[in-house]
């Protein structure tokens, strides 16, 4: 009997607690019905030294299998290329790419020590599906091991522009490693556009169906399926009482209005933006001066590189400046919590919240909105304000879309979305929870995983489709 077996960068312990991530929640839901294997990093590091030992836990149906990384192989894959190169320019700041061929170096000798895992646990009839950017490579390497699965690759972040492509050295070898993939999986229309593009310019590939190519006799589906949540679950959790210790008071704070966020501290959430956006609204709008409330959970990432260490300090910096300039009394118009919350926690405090804004100025989907409106009270739902560059914009359409870099548009939208009137927010809130029902996580599951058990089918689909077209060109010559 074949099983499901997932790669990505960091797992999620059943003995962890689960935080404000998506992705660990995503793939633990998927693979709670498949008695799965997880497999990943266990976030320690070890002396360069020693060789990294795979370890195996078994926890309701799921086995993970994790081994550390040497402080050599965290600061170059990790740190390195992954976090230096890769994720600025899926996040189109390539300002902030810094390529070094040793740090690639070490990005592919990691990906062939998790390829080499594969090929001791996979049997020939198991299905294998990788996350995101940390792994680009692994499907060539369990190629050239001789393996013959079906193996998909699932991105979670944006897909970068052929143009920023363009200005990576090792551009064309990353995407050939891509295309050793069966199915590759995207978070939107645009990124598929942005995938099939680069694909079909930097290996010069064929398109052979409006989701397929075709490169060194390979067929590849390029495709994009937006990844959901599970509104019965957090709804269920959202109505509980509240955990001991709050990370906020709701009780506290009976006459204002909440707006919550919830981002790491990353260049691509838009958080100075936003709380920028605030500090104009507040000093222009001086009669919600004690009525209206930001909290924020921000917590510190990658805070080995230089680039989110002086993030963290002026976003800290921001926050501090907005409390001195405005607070008054008992009211403080920031509140920020920097410590991981725990899921459920954070789905009581969406549901006590009046506004989920959130500003990223690039985002592969950002399940915080999802969770958010999934969460909400149906008979007096909250307003969710949505970055237009949030994968999540291209389904939400019902929720209050803005461009983080337009702060008078960030200031109208505030205004509108605390002063919107409680038909309207149901409406808007009844579209928003249908769309989530409708494409939820297992959908999302199932629709990939489906592609990938039946790739053979398609792309022989494909194949005769190119067939026939050539037999009508003939015809008509």
């Amino acid at each position: 009997m074949s099983k499901l077996i997932v790669l990505s960068n960091r797992i999620s312990m059943p003995s962890g607690k689960a935080s404000a991530g998506g992705l660990a929640v995503a793939v633990q839901d998927a693979l709670n019905d498949s008695n799965g294997i997880w497999l990943g990093w266990n976030g320690q590091q070890i002396t360069d030294s020693e060789a990294p030992e795979f370890e195996q836990a078994y926890s309701q149906g799921i086995d993970y299998i994790t081994c550390p990384l040497t402080h050599q192989q965290y600061a170059q894959y990790y740190c390195g290329f992954a976090n230096k190169v890769l994720w600025p320019a899926m996040h189109a700041r390539e300002d902030l790419i810094e390529y070094d061929a040793q740090e690639y170096s070490t990005y592919q000798k990691v990906n062939r020590l998790f390829a080499e895992k594969l090929k001791q646990l996979a049997q020939p009839e198991d299905l294998i599906w990788v996350h995101d950017y940390h792994f680009f490579s692994v499907a060539r390497y369990c190629r050239e091991l001789g393996m013959q699965n079906k193996i998909g690759f699932f991105l979670h972040i944006p897909f970068a522009s052929l143009n920023i492509w363009r200005k990576i050295p090792v551009a064309r070898e990353l995407i050939q490693d891509l295309s050793q993939y069966d199915v590759i999986g995207l978070q939107t229309q645009i990124d598929q556009n942005a995938c099939m593009q680069t694909c079909l310019s930097l290996l010069e590939a064929q398109k052979i169906h409006r989701d397929s190519i075709s490169y060194k006799k390979r067929q590849i589906l390029i495709k994009s399926y937006p990844i959901g949540v599970q509104p019965e679950i957090i709804q269920k959790q959202a109505q509980k009482d509240a955990p001991s210790p709050c990370v906020f008071n709701f009780e506290d704070i009976p006459r204002q209005k909440t707006i919550i966020g919830v981002d790491r501290i990353d260049y691509s959430k838009g958080l100075l933006e936003r709380f920028n956006a605030f500090a104009t609204f507040l000093e222009t709008n001086p009669e919600y001066h004690g009525l209206v409330r930001h909290l924020q959970v921000a917590t510190p990432s990658r805070t080995d590189i230089a680039a989110y260490q002086r993030l963290y300090q002026r976003f800290k910096t921001k926050l501090e400046l907005i409390n001195e300039e405005f607070a008054h009394e008992d009211w403080r118009p920031v509140d920020c919590c920097y410590d991981p919350v725990q899921h459920n926690h954070l789905m009581h405090i969406y549901r006590h919240s009046d506004i989920c804004w959130i500003s990223s100025l690039r985002d592969g989907m950002n399940l915080v909105a999802k969770e958010y409106i999934a969460a909400q009270n149906p008979e007096n739902p909250g307003v969710l304000i949505l970055s237009k560059y949030a994968g999540a914009a291209e389904q939400m359409t019902q929720a209050l879309i803005v461009d983080p870099q337009d702060r008078a548009a960030m200031i109208d939208t505030l205004k509108m979305a605390l002063e919107m009137s409680k038909a309207e927010r149901i409406n808007r809130y009844q579209q928003l929870i249908e769309g989530l029902s409708t494409s939820d996580l297992t959908h999302w599951r199932n629709d990939f995983l489906d592609d990938l058990e039946k790739t053979p089918t398609l792309l022989m689909k494909s194949q005769r489709l190119l067939q026939d077209n050539y037999q009508s060109i003939y015809q008509v010559l």
